[in-house]
């Protein structure tokens, strides 16, 4: 009996270990331009989208969106197919600006800030995450240079399956 609640106690350090090393991963990497990398990314994962340990990193360029081409019922053409999304304001619920972008093929999307409610509902399955606002403002101000940045969101399974 003993060793049976040795065992337990063995796999929920282990189990408890994972998770610190894995959370402590950035949540929001940004890949280049390189004088941007070393900037501390970390971002407040929203209770929407998938969850922070789902294995899979969202890989893309940064979009910069206006916040009312992100609330529904809006005629936007814009073609956001493999980006990551970055909301310039708030003009509607962040779950209805993640299901609008996420339905323009959008791989997930960024904020500066969460003021609004989240609302229940909306099928979401893309990650969305709030920057802190010297990062927000950093990569807004290297998209509006016209230098592209790429970043990832999420934690890919290597980070999972090496954490221990």
């Amino acid at each position: 009996m003993a060793c049976s609640t040795r065992s337990r106690w063995l796999r929920l350090l282990a189990l408890t270990l994972l998770l610190a090393v894995a959370g402590s991963a950035a949540g929001v990497r940004v890949n280049r331009p390189a004088f941007l990398t070393h900037l501390e990314h970390v971002g407040r994962k929203l209770s929407v989208g998938p969850p922070r340990w789902s294995g899979r990193e969202y890989s893309g360029e940064i979009l910069l969106v206006r916040g009312a081409e992100l609330c529904p019922n809006t005629t936007s053409s814009g073609n956001w197919n493999g980006a990551i999304v970055l909301a310039l304001d708030n003009k509607c619920d962040t779950v209805d600006q993640a299901v609008v972008a996420q339905g323009k093929g959008a791989l997930g999307l960024l904020l500066a800030s969460s003021n609004s409610s989240l609302r229940a509902g909306g099928d979401v399955r893309i990650p969305v995450e709030v920057l802190p606002s010297k990062e927000y403002n950093a990569i807004v101000a290297t998209v509006n240079e016209g230098i592209p940045v790429h970043v990832s969101i999420g934690r890919s399974l290597n980070v999972l399956r090496f954490a221990v």
